[in-house]
């Protein structure tokens, strides 16, 4: 695998291709990866490169349409264990929380602390 190149210019596009790059290489993970620490391994790496800078590209131009929006849940709800999330660095779990705190529907937020997330 190749490191994300995160110099590059930031744009919508480049967010999209990100986000599809790693739920390929996320699902890839899974089909190949047998042993369950190899797996974790992987798929930290995935989310500490592409998922971690697609979330920066999003949370940067403001731009969640409904094609990051399915990518984005597919990664969360198909790939994110709590294991995996209890390894990753906090500045990739920060940005996890950032994208999914600044795209709930506020109104309707249960707790006084969602209320006040900008």
């Amino acid at each position: 695998m190749v490191m994300v190149n995160a110099a590059g210019s930031r744009d919508i596009k480049t967010a999209r291709k990100l986000l599809a790059d790693a739920v390929l290489l996320l699902a890839r993970i899974d089909e190949t990866c047998k042993k369950s620490d190899h797996a974790t391994i992987a798929k930290k790496f995935v989310f500490s490169n592409y998922v971690n800078e697609a979330f920066k590209t999003l949370l940067e131009t403001g731009e969640i349409e409904r094609l990051e929006a399915g990518l984005v849940l597919t990664i969360i709800h198909q790939h994110l264990t709590e294991e995996l999330f209890s390894l990753l660095d906090f500045k990739v779990v920060r940005t996890i929380e950032q994208v999914l705190m600044c795209h709930l529907p506020k109104d309707h937020a249960t707790h006084e602390a969602l209320n006040s997330v900008a």
